[in-house]
């Protein structure tokens, strides 16, 4: 596998992490605790981490709405 590869491979797999990570605090509450880090710019990233997991919840969430391959 290429360099290139393996970044796109390790991208999709932190985008479906943080996207379970979002559908787990939207359902239950219980969400990492980025306080825990002791390095500011760490946490900020983390937080920033968790709130892209939030766009993809939220847009997978309103495209599977509006499709007819999905029902409630």
């Amino acid at each position: 596998m290429s360099n290139l590869t393996k970044l796109i491979h390790i991208s999709a797999d932190l985008a479906l992490l943080a996207g379970f990570l979002s559908g787990v605090k939207k359902n239950t509450g219980l969400e990492p605790n980025v306080k825990l880090i002791n390095q500011p710019t760490v946490e900020e990233y983390a937080q920033k981490y968790l709130g892209f997991g939030d766009y993809i919840y939220d847009y997978t969430v309103a495209y599977a709405s509006t499709s007819s391959y999905f029902k409630r």
